[in-house]
C-alpha cells in the first residue's frame, strides 16, 4: 500500500513539473526564434502548432498577443484579427509585458499591441446598476443597462430585428435605457443584440435579460396592465440626407398604481425620480409619464456629479455598484390608496458572438 501511494505521489509530481517545462519552454522557444531575426511566419507557426497545449490564459493572451503582431507585420489583416480579437476577448489583454523577449523586441510587441488598445473596442462589462452606496438607483420609467467600454466606438442596440438604440459610446461609462414598463409588465425572457463597430470592426454581444416579476392582485373592475395595448414611437436622425441614428422604442401603459419611489437621501442629494414632480397629478399622472429621455438625461448628470473628483480630497464619492443579477422591491399604493407590493427580479447574461471584418 505504501508502495502503490509513493508510485502515485510521484507520477503526480513529473505531471506537474512536465506542465511547468511546457509553461516555460514555449516561452523559450519563442525568444530564440525572435533573437534569430524577423521570421514572422516561423514564429506564428511555431505558435499556431502550440496554442492548443496552453492551459492558462496568461499563457494564450501572451501568445495570441504574438500572433496577431506577426500577423500583423505579415500583412495578413484576417488572422490578425482572429488573434487580436483572441487576445482582448478571451484573455481580456492579461499579458505578462513579454519579459521573456530581449528589450528591442519586447518594445516593438508592446508598442504594436498599444495600437490596438487605443482603438479597439473592448467592452470591459455589461451590467445594472444595484445603486450608489446603500440608495438604489432606479430612475422612474427605466431601467439603465451599463456598457463600459475601453475606447469610443459606434454601436447598434437590437431586440429582435429593431433597433432600440444607436449611436456613439463615449470610453467609460455609458448607459442604454431599457423600457421598465415593458421588462415588468411583460416578464420573461429576452434575447438582445449589441454590435459595436471601430473602423472595419464589428464586435456582436447577445445580452439575455430574464426577468421575473410578481404584482398585487388587482381589485375587482379595475383593468389588468398586459390588457391594455403598448405605444409604440420611432425616431430617425438624418445629416445631409444619410439616416445616422434610428430608433424604435414600444412602450406599456401604465398600470394604475403608482411606484412611490422616495427622494434620494444619498451625499449628493440626487437620483433620477427626485425631479419628478409627485404632487402634481398633471405633470406626473402614472408611472411612465416621466419622459424617458429626459430620464437618460437626469441619469448622465447624476453619474457625472457622483463620479468626478471633489473639493475635499477626503470625501469620496458613493461608488456605484453594477450587477448580473438584479433584485428590486417597490411598495407603491393603488388608487384606493392600499398598500401594494411589487417584486421584480432580473438576471443578465453576456455571450460574444463572432465579430466582423470589412476590409477596404
Amino acid at each position: 500500500m505504501v508502495i502503490k501511494k509513493s508510485v502515485f505521489v510521484h507520477f503526480l509530481l513529473l505531471l506537474i513539473m512536465s506542465a511547468g517545462a511546457l509553461h516555460a519552454q514555449w516561452r523559450s522557444d519563442v525568444a530564440q526564434l525572435f533573437s534569430k531575426g524577423k521570421d514572422y511566419k516561423a514564429i506564428s507557426e511555431y505558435l499556431l502548432q502550440n496554442y492548443n497545449k496552453l492551459e492558462n490564459v496568461i499563457d494564450n493572451a501572451d501568445a495570441s498577443g504574438i500572433l496577431a503582431f506577426c500577423f500583423g507585420r505579415l500583412n495578413d489583416p484576417q488572422n490578425e484579427t482572429r488573434w487580436i480579437t483572441e487576445y482582448f476577448e478571451s484573455c481580456g489583454a492579461k499579458d505578462t509585458g513579454f519579459a521573456f523577449l530581449d528589450l528591442v523586441n519586447q518594445v516593438d510587441v508592446i508598442g504594436w499591441l498599444n495600437t490596438w488598445k487605443s482603438r479597439y473596442p473592448f467592452i470591459i462589462e455589461i451590467a445594472l446598476i444595484k445603486g450608489i452606496g446603500d440608495e438604489p438607483l432606479v430612475p422612474q420609467g427605466i431601467l439603465p443597462l451599463v456598457v463600459d467600454i475601453m475606447n469610443d466606438a459606434y454601436y447598434k442596440f437590437y431586440l429582435g430585428s429593431n433597433v432600440l438604440e444607436g449611436g456613439q459610446f463615449k470610453s467609460g461609462f455609458n448607459i442604454i435605457a431599457l423600457d421598465a414598463n415593458e421588462l415588468f409588465l411583460n416578464p420573461g425572457k429576452r434575447v438582445c443584440l449589441l454590435e459595436v463597430k471601430s473602423g472595419g470592426l464589428v464586435l456582436k454581444k447577445e445580452i439575455t435579460l430574464d426577468v421575473e416579476a410578481s404584482f398585487p392582485r388587482m381589485p375587482a373592475g379595475q383593468p389588468s396592465p398586459q390588457s391594455i395595448p403598448p405605444v409604440h414611437y420611432a425616431l430617425s436622425m438624418y445629416v445631409g440626407g444619410e439616416l445616422v441614428l434610428s430608433s424604435r422604442k414600444t412602450e406599456s401603459v401604465a398600470p394604475p398604481f403608482q411606484l412611490g419611489l422616495k427622494p434620494s437621501n444619498n451625499p449628493a442629494y440626487l437620483k433620477p425620480d427626485y425631479y419628478v414632480k409627485r404632487n402634481d397629478p398633471w405633470a406626473n399622472p402614472n408611472f411612465n409619464s416621466f419622459s424617458i429621455f429626459d430620464a437618460v438625461g437626469i441619469l448622465y448628470s447624476v453619474l457625472k456629479d457622483l463620479l468626478k473628483k471633489k473639493d475635499n480630497k477626503d470625501a469620496q464619492p458613493p461608488k456605484i455598484q453594477t450587477v448580473q443579477d438584479l433584485s428590486l422591491v417597490f411598495k407603491p399604493k393603488d388608487s384606493a390608496g392600499r398598500d401594494r407590493e411589487i417584486k421584480v427580479s432580473i438576471k443578465l447574461r453576456t455571450k460574444n458572438l463572432p465579430y466582423v471584418l470589412s476590409l477596404p
